[in-house]
């Protein structure tokens, strides 16, 4: 089960990230199927790591992770206006995505980890050291989206490790774990600040294009345009308020592509 669902993840990478699938989906027009498929491979990389590792994630694979979440929602920002931003934050997605397939498929990667979580393996001041750098990580990320996380816990429990591994003591094991369990929880939360924030963005920059549009439309009435096509424009207009409203930003951002290229022929039409 575990490898079949590496190999469709892996499969779904590889076959959009780097073949041609991504200039196939600007042939069409439709730079939104990016949005889909990058969605989509961020639920099943997370997923498959919650099958994997539980709340033991490897830094360096939840570093890429989150490298490749930030890719995933700074690409949800930039459509539908930016294009050429959002394939860039499209390919960067996949590519760390890509990454965390191999790591994760990789049988010697597999036995290091089994080696690594074992009690009378466990390498403790190696381990605080990866820790201590993927919480330097999250510090920067939860910067960018200005979540206003308090480091002050996790601080204070890696130094406490340090002071524990350096006398030699018998709980470093439980303070390792317990930092590890910290770390997922602020993990959560820079996904929510981050989702939250962009979603923000989003709700700001539509309403502002749809007050835009709704002017270009009053103009090409006046100008003789088609009342039909006018008609149909407005009526995308309240379905975009109506899903902004209910907070359902991907089927909204959908919506305003479909507005905005019968506002682009309507305009054209009147020229």
């Amino acid at each position: 089960m575990k490898t079949l669902a590496i190999f469709t993840i892996f499969v779904l990478i590889s076959g959009v990230a780097f073949t041609s699938s991504a200039n196939n989906a600007y042939a069409q027009n439709d730079p939104s199927i990016l949005l889909r498929i990058a969605t989509q491979a961020d639920k099943q990389i997370l997923n498959q790591l919650d099958r994997s590792y539980g709340d033991s994630i490897p830094s360096k694979i939840q570093t890429l992770y989150e490298k490749g979440h930030t890719s995933v929602e700074s690409l949800k920002n930039s459509l539908p206006d930016n294009i050429e931003q959002a394939r860039e934050d499209f390919l960067s997605a996949m590519k760390s995505f890509k990454q965390i397939t191999r790591m994760i498929s990789e049988p010697v990667a597999e036995s290091k980890i089994s080696a690594y979580t074992s009690e009378s393996h466990r390498d403790f001041s190696s381990e605080l050291d990866r820790l201590e750098k993927h919480v330097q990580n999250l510090k920067k990320i939860s910067e960018k989206y200005k979540s206003e996380i308090n480091f002050d816990e996790i601080d204070n429990l890696i130094n406490e490790a340090y002071i524990q591994i350096d006398n030699g003591t018998d709980n470093t094991s439980e303070i390792i774990d317990k930092l590890k369990d910290l770390i997922h929880s602020i993990e959560k939360e820079i996904r929510e600040s981050a989702s939250h924030g962009a979603s923000d963005r989003i709700k700001q920059f539509i309403d502002k294009q749809l007050k835009g549009i709704e002017k270009k439309l009053t103009r090409a009435l006046d100008a003789g345009a088609d009342e039909t096509q006018i008609d149909n424009a407005h009526e995308l207009i309240a379905e975009i308020k109506i899903l902004i409203s209910e907070n359902d930003i991907d089927n909204a951002k959908m919506v305003f592509h479909d507005l905005h290229k019968l506002v682009k022929n309507i305009v054209r039409s009147v020229r």
